[in-house]
Order: structure tokens, then sequence, then C-alpha cells
């Protein structure tokens, strides 16, 4: 478990880290940065690996399956909680947000691929890409509960760059085309500034840490997370037909604390964004044990 911990785990943490300090230090914005990732890097990431991947179209359905039924798994729990808890509509969409968006960019890509190689990174990316439509349609519709505008709903999706990313990758792919030097080289290039980028950003997102109200829910929020979203996607995968790295692979980016990009979801449709803030940093900490035990078991 220490070998994991040291070799996976550990690493991811430490680029984050310092890009908090650099943050602090420095003064940094994460705008800017954030927007290079959102625009290029993980654009080109995304073409990349699904221009080269040796995935199967069976295979990288049933992943998506297992996503989406992880995700209803996870979204009636938390609404049968916010039943129970009697939550108003804003704290209703707010933890179904800190409950269903797990980070599998900024912590999943990196994790992946060092926990697991190149091919647990070729089915992350998959995932990633299935996240980033997840988080744009259902989550935005999600976010709408608190009362928000839901006409971003069909929309929003058709903004997410990496989509069209994925889309030519696909296409590339399928026919076996291959690019002339002059398009791969930058695109290679700007792919490999994805992930550790990502994990400065992710430090920049979380310097604040904010109050510590709310702790029933907050920690209820991170249980589903970094508790029952994975097993949810162990059973998922069973029943789709998926085993072995693939599987593996599934279950611990299931197990991903709550994205960062939820804030701005719950800020933008006032659904509690100080709570689900709170449920993005406590789940992303407590992450750094959570994650060691399961890849330790998974692996």
């Amino acid at each position: 478990m220490l070998d994991v911990f040291l070799d996976v785990v550990l690493p991811v943490a430490l680029v984050a880290i310092l890009g908090g300090v650099f943050g602090h230090w420095r003064g940094a914005t994460v705008a800017p940065i954030s927007a290079l990732v959102f625009y290029l890097f993980s654009p080109a990431l995304v073409f990349s690996s699904l221009s080269r991947t040796t995935l199967s179209a069976d295979v990288s359905l049933r992943i998506v399956g297992v996503i989406l039924v992880t995700f209803a798994i996870i979204y009636a729990g938390a609404s049968l909680w916010s039943l129970l808890r009697r939550h108003d509509p804003s704290l209703r969409a707010g933890f179904a947000l800190g409950a269903t968006t797990p980070n599998t960019g900024n912590m999943g890509l990196p994790v992946a691929q060092l926990a697991f190689g190149d091919a647990g990174l070729q089915v992350a990316v998959v995932a990633f890409v299935t996240g980033a439509v997840l988080v744009n349609s259902a989550g935005i519709a999600v976010a709408s509960l608190a009362g928000g505008a839901r006409r971003e709903v069909l929309a929003a999706p058709f903004r997410y760059p990496a989509l069209y990313a994925a889309a030519a990758g696909v296409a590339v792919n399928v026919l076996g085309a291959d690019l002339p030097t002059t398009v791969d080289a930058p695109v290679s290039s700007l792919a490999a500034a994805a992930v550790p980028t990502m994990l400065v950003v992710l430090g920049l997102q979380l310097r604040a840490a904010g109050r510590r109200d709310n702790l029933i829910d907050t920690s209820a929020a991170g249980l589903a997370r970094l508790v029952i979203a994975p097993g949810a996607a162990w059973l998922a995968a069973g029943l789709i037909g998926l085993d072995g790295a693939t599987r593996a692979t599934l279950v611990v980016l299931a197990a991903m604390p709550t994205a960062v990009i939820t804030t701005i979801l719950a800020t933008e449709f006032h659904a509690q964004p100080a709570f689900v803030t709170r449920v993005v940093v406590t789940s992303t900490l407590a992450s750094m044990l959570s994650l060691t035990l399961l890849i330790t078991l998974v692996r």
C-alpha cells in the first residue's frame, strides 16, 4: 500500500500542492491557466489519445455504459438523501452536484496513467470525454434544480472543445489516417502539457478550504463520491461485461473526489456554492487515503 501512495497518489498531490503554493506566492489567478487547459491542452490530449487508442468501439461503449449507470445510481441515492434530510431546492441541487461529479480530468487522468499505464490512460480519456458531456448536460440540469435557467442544458455540450476533438480523434482512428508531422508534432506537444497543467489548476483552485459547517451533508457527499460510487462502478462493470485493467481503472475513476467545475455550476445556478466548494476540498483531501487503499485492492 505504501508503494501505491508513493508512486501514484503522492506525485499527483505534490504537483497540485506546488500549484497552490505558487498561486499563493505569486498571486497567480486560475482563469488564464484554466482557459489554456480548456481550449488547448485538454482537446489536444483527447484527440491524441482517441486517434491512437487500441480500444474497440464495443469496449468504449461499455465504458460509457458503466459511467452512465454509476451516475444514475449516485443521483438516485443523492435524491433520496435530500428527501430524508428535507433539503431546500438549492441545497438539493448542490448536494447532487457534489455527489455525482467525479474529477476524471485533473485527478483522474494522471492517477489512471500512473496506476495502470497507457492502457489505463486510454480508458480514462473515454471516461473524461463522457464525463464532460455529462457535466455539461446532466450536470447543468441538476444545477438548474436550484431555480436557475434550464435553456443551457441542450446547448452547453456543444461549447465544449474536447467533444469536437473527440469526434476528430475517433474519425482519424477509424479511417487509419496518418497525420503529417506538421499536425502531429504540435498536437503531441500540447497533449503532453495537459496532465501536469491540470494538476496545477487543481492546486490553484483548492487554495481556499472554506468553512466547516454543514458537516453531515458534506461528509455524506464525500462518502458517495469516494466509497459508494466505486462500488456502483464495480457492479456496473461486471454486469456490462468489463474486467481486468479496464474494470479496475473505471472503479478508480469512479472514486475520484468531486470535480472543481461543480463550484462553477453551483455559482452560476445558485446551488449552494460555498457548500459545494467544501465538498470539493474535503473529498480531495480524503481521497489521498481512499485512493491509496482502493488502488491497492484493485490493481
